[in-house]
């Protein structure tokens, strides 16, 4: 895949369906020309979550020429798989290509992490670049830009850092993912052990921010375990730089919280840590400038 001027001429419908919110769009380059959020019904499964936006797609029609479609979990030749179902689950493996076939004969689908690091590579913090990207929100998940392309690796498991093992001398065997002991997740149930008051991720760091005590020791040992992940990376692929994005990597404080404790982890490293320029719409511009180039490269008609 190669940057484009002629990826800013197609309009690609886009989606982003992730373990609490779908986001829909019109998307043209980096531009989101339009756009609708849907809550992921976690309940209702991949069948009802197409169907959400095949409606969407109807409404939009004929003002796209190609679909991109970007997950949380597996994608393996286009059949979605869950990896961890806490995150968000789908149950038996799912053909997503047969419910994207409804809405265009054009598409693309990836996991949600490797499209935002091809976004961020595109048109975001790393432009042109390698690089490491890890979305800190609901789970963690990861992609990861070398030599110019993004990995997926032979299963589509390529940059899922947020299922390594935490701690591999724990009594499981680290059979835990890290991911449910640093994301949205945890924040929420540290959150609810400390006060015994029900906290949204959101509301953890407004209070953290206000200078609670409670709160700001939960966002710093979540942002300490992330830091511990990103010299761990550091040290097995050495990126120039790792992008941070998702709803709890782009609150207030939280990158330089990690950056902090990376300067206590590993002084004089040098890790560049940057937070992600294109924020939520990470994913979206992602897989619409993957299923772009691919519509050039198959020279069909438009829809």
């Amino acid at each position: 895949m190669t940057h484009s001027a002629d990826l800013q001429e197609i309009p690609v419908l886009a989606a982003d369906i992730g373990g609490t919110k779908t986001l829909v769009a019109l998307v043209r380059g980096s531009k989101v020309l339009t756009s609708r959020l849907l809550p992921t019904l976690r309940d209702a499964g991949p069948d009802e979550w197409m169907s959400a936006l095949h409606d969407v797609s109807v409404e939009w029609k004929g003002e796209f020429e190609c679909v991109g479609v970007t997950v949380t979990g597996q994608v393996e030749n286009r059949v979605w798989k869950s990896v961890n179902p806490a995150t968000l689950s789908v149950g038996k493996p799912f053909d997503i290509a047969a419910s994207l076939s409804r809405i265009g004969s054009q598409f693309e689908v990836l996991n949600d992490a490797q499209s935002a690091a091809w976004g961020e590579h595109i048109y975001g913090a790393g432009q042109g670049s390698d690089l490491v990207y890890l979305t800190v929100s609901t789970g963690l998940g990861g992609g990861i830009v070398c030599n110019g392309k993004l990995l997926q690796g032979q299963r589509g498991l390529a940059g899922h850092f947020g299922l390594v093992s935490q701690n591999l001398s724990a009594s499981d065997g680290g059979a835990e993912p890290f991911e449910n002991l640093a994301t949205g997740r945890w924040i929420a149930s540290q959150a609810m052990a400390e006060t015994g008051i029900e906290h949204s991720p959101r509301s953890v760091f407004e209070n953290a921010n206000e200078g609670k005590a409670w709160a700001q020791g939960i966002m710093s040992t979540s942002a300490l375990r992330v830091a511990k992940l990103c010299r761990d990376i550091s040290f097995v692929i050495d990126p120039p730089m790792i992008v941070i994005g998702g709803g709890v990597g782009l609150a207030e404080g939280f990158v330089a919280e990690i950056k902090r404790h990376l300067n206590e982890l590993i002084p004089n490293h040098n890790i560049d840590i940057l937070t992600s320029v294109l924020r939520e719409k990470a994913g979206i511009v992602g897989i619409a400038a993957i299923a772009a180039q691919s519509h050039i490269h198959q020279g069909r008609n438009m829809q």
